[in-house]
């Protein structure tokens, strides 16, 4: 069964971030690469959602919030019946008390 993809503003708006810094830190090229990267990581989702590890920062029973290890990023995601919702795009270096903050967006 396939499912739907979702990216939440919040994760698109997190990915915003990391472009702009980018382009203002790195280049041109690696922001525009991020941007495409991401998407492709994203797309892997939902061919099989549970293919990815549970997030452990977001532990529950079902083991809805997955995460992909990107690099250094986690992409954060959400699996519903139907729907994966993308929740976030968090860097590794940011403390990971933030990610609990996750739930409240999906």
């Amino acid at each position: 069964m396939s499912h739907s993809l979702i990216i939440a503003d919040a994760a698109l708006k997190d990915l915003n971030n990391e472009i702009i810094y980018h382009r203002l830190h790195t280049s041109e090229i690696f922001a525009a690469r991020l941007k495409k990267e991401f998407m492709n990581q994203v797309d892997s989702i939902c061919l099989n959602p549970y293919i990815y590890p549970e997030c452990r920062f977001l532990p529950t029973k079902t083991q809805i919030y997955r995460n992909i290890i990107w690099g250094n990023y986690l992409i954060i995601y959400k699996i519903k019946r139907e729907i994966v919702e993308v929740l976030s795009l968090f860097h590794t270096r940011q403390k990971p008390a933030k990610i609990k903050w996750m739930r409240k967006r999906g």
